[in-house]
């Protein structure tokens, strides 16, 4: 049983202010470049954003490459309560658009070792309620902030297979409100990544990246005035992608995710001992599921210098209907993604624009939830911006 404090209701508020893929993952740690092609990018080649999404595509780069930049996020999520505004108003969070930045830089060293940075944020959340939403006393403010710092290191093993492996550094801050509480803590935690690159044929190829969990133990203070503590585990994943090149300026791809979120069974709250809770534990079912996502992507080459893109994502909530809450309404969501990328004597800009819904999702059913009606629902708006260059 995870055992939390004030800070456990941080680990279901996942209703991202930034951009949510499963759970709390988000769809923007990678880059334009990748965004535009909804991420289905595992199996592709030379392309500096694979530096996070399949280190090992990069073996065998022969100069140098750097990419920054970041995406921006405004998300729509409505509260209906379906009865009486009397009783429960209807509500809607924040939308303000938020920035989620990245970097990638790659250093080969010799023919066939190639090394790379990797610093984004592939996981993280902000929500924003009013203080007098209906929902006030669950929650009117979360953020959890994740950045990855990931250095790698790619080898050519043969002519048609690359592998790779890297540590994953992760730098975590969490903020939580709600009516009368503040919380907020921090924590370093580390896990890892390993990939491969299959290249069988000229215009097929294979990449697969593994990424495990990171175990967090986030500790700061409540209220300012007494200590708090929190366990959120960030879940292991395997991203499989197929590539294929046979038509002419046309690269296309095909990425299957599978994430592991059943790490996530319970919530358990750690608060002074109450008439409520006189043992001051109180647990909260959440029985997350694992689960897949598709991802559809594609590159046309118009002319040298421009690249046009387009992709699909269709992407599984995680989240049962039986403990859908407040702080996380998810549900199964489908986005499409569109973007343009120009390279001039060595400098590349990328941009792209995608465009979320996820299906109306109503309020868990789990007793625990009783009394609190309605439905939410969720739209999102997808900016991204990066600029790169090859030495």
């Amino acid at each position: 049983m995870k055992r939390c404090k004030w800070f456990g209701i941080l680990c279901s508020t996942l209703v991202a202010g930034t951009t949510m893929g499963a759970g709390f993952q988000l769809y923007t740690e990678g880059s334009a470049e990748a965004l535009g092609q909804a991420g289905a990018i595992s199996g592709r080649t030379n392309l500096t954003s694979s530096a996070w999404y399949n280190p090992s595509a990069l073996a065998g780069t022969q100069q140098p490459k750097i990419m920054v930049g970041s995406a921006f996020a405004s998300i729509h999520t409505d509260y209906k309560s379906g009865v009486p505004q009397a009783l429960f108003a209807d509500a809607k969070m924040s939308d303000e658009w938020r920035a989620i930045p990245h970097l990638y830089y790659v250093q080969p060293i010799s023919k066939d070792v190639t090394t790379m940075l990797s610093i984004n944020a592939p996981y993280g959340l902000i929500t924003e309620w009013d203080d007098d939403w209906a929902g006030a006393g669950i929650a009117t403010y979360s953020e959890l902030r994740t950045i990855y710092i990931t250095p790698s290191v790619a080898w050519q093993a043969f002519d048609m297979l690359a592998i790779s492996a890297g540590l994953n550094i992760v730098d975590a801050e969490a903020d939580l409100r709600r009516t009368g509480s503040k919380v907020e803590g921090d924590d370093i935690a580390y896990g890892g990544t390993i990939s491969a690159h299959l290249q069988p044929l000229e215009d097929w190829a294979l990449g697969c990246r593994y990424q495990s969990s990171v175990k967090l133990d986030i500790t700061g203070s409540a209220n300012s005035l007494y200590p708090a503590s929190a366990e959120l585990e960030l879940p292991a994943s395997l991203n499989v992608g197929l590539a294929n090149t046979t038509f002419k300026n046309l690269s296309l791809g095909l990425d299957l995710v599978w994430t592991e979120w059943s790490t996530y069974d319970e919530l358990s709250i750690v608060t002074p001992p109450s008439p409520s809770a006189p043992t001051g534990i109180t647990t909260v079912p959440k029985n997350w599921d694992d689960v897949i996502s598709i991802r559809l992507g594609g590159e046309y080459a118009l002319g040298e210098s421009w690249l046009l893109r387009a992709g699909y994502v269709w992407d599984e909530s995680p989240v049962p209907d039986s403990t859908r809450a407040p702080e996380m309404p998810g549900s199964d969501r489908q986005m499409l993604t569109f973007g343009a990328g120009w390279k001039w004597n060595g400098m590349t800009i990328d941009a792209a624009y995608s465009y979320l819904w996820a299906k109306t999702a109503k309020m868990g059913t789990d007793p625990i939830y009783g009394g609190f009606p309605g439905e939410f629902e969720t739209t999102t708006h997808l900016l991204a911006l990066s600029l790169g260059y090859n030495f």
